[in-house]
C-alpha cells in the first residue's frame, strides 16, 4: 500500500503529524486577517449600495470617517478616508489586512489559498488609481469579495472534505488504522 505524502503546508494530520504552536499561530492570524478584510469590504460594499441608491439619510463621509475611527485609524493628512480603509498601507485597511494573511497564509495554507489572497490583492495593483469613488470603490470591491470567496471554498475543499466518504475511502481508513494500532502494539509486546 503506498500513502503520498500531503504538501508540509497542508493541514492533513496523521498520526506522526501534530498542529504545532507555529501551525496554531499562523491559523488564528490568517483567519483574523481574511475576516477583517472582508468585514471592512463589505461594510464598504454597504456604503456604496446605499450611496448607489441616494438614499437620503445616508451621509456617506461622515459614515466612512465612522468605519475608519471604529476601526482605530485616523486618516492621514492629504489622504481620503476612502483610501485609508482600501489601500493604505497602515495594517488595518483591506490590502493591508490581505496582505497580512497572505503572509500567515504561506505558513500553513495550500498554493491555492495563497494564490487566491495573490489575485485580491493583485486588484488593487492592477487600478491605474486607486477608486475615488464609492461607486468605483464597489466595482472593485466585487470583484475582490469573489476572489475570496473562491478562497472560501478552496478552504472548505482542503481541510474540511466537506463530500461524505465513499465505502471504500472508509475501509482504506478504516485498514490504516488496524495496521497503524497493530505497529504500536508489536514494540509493546516484544518488550514485555
Amino acid at each position: 500500500m503506498t500513502t503520498t505524502n500531503p504538501d508540509p503546508r497542508s493541514m492533513e494530520l496523521g498520526v506522526d503529524r501534530w498542529l504545532t504552536d507555529a501551525r496554531a499561530y499562523n491559523l488564528l492570524w490568517l483567519g483574523r486577517w481574511l475576516e477583517r478584510a472582508y468585514g471592512i469590504a463589505r461594510g464598504l460594499l454597504w456604503l456604496a449600495q446605499r450611496d448607489a441608491e441616494g438614499d437620503p439619510n445616508l451621509d456617506a463621509v461622515l459614515m466612512l470617517h465612522t468605519a475608519a475611527a471604529s476601526r482605530g485609524m485616523s486618516v492621514p493628512e492629504g489622504a481620503t478616508t476612502l483610501d485609508t480603509l482600501l489601500v493604505a498601507r497602515n495594517g488595518a485597511s483591506v490590502r493591508a489586512c490581505l496582505e497580512s494573511a497572505r503572509y500567515n497564509a504561506t505558513f500553513v495554507a495550500p498554493v491555492e489559498l495563497i494564490q487566491n489572497l495573490a489575485d485580491a490583492i493583485a486588484l488593487f495593483e492592477e487600478q491605474d488609481e486607486q477608486p475615488a469613488t464609492l461607486a468605483a470603490a464597489g466595482d472593485l470591491l466585487r470583484r475582490m469579495l469573489e476572489i475570496l470567496d473562491e478562497a472560501h471554498g478552496t478552504v472548505e475543499q482542503a481541510w474540511f472534505h466537506s463530500e461524505p466518504l465513499s465505502e471504500e475511502e472508509v475501509y482504506q481508513r478504516f485498514v490504516q488504522q488496524q495496521q497503524q494500532q497493530q505497529q504500536q502494539s508489536a514494540p509493546q509486546a516484544a518488550g514485555e
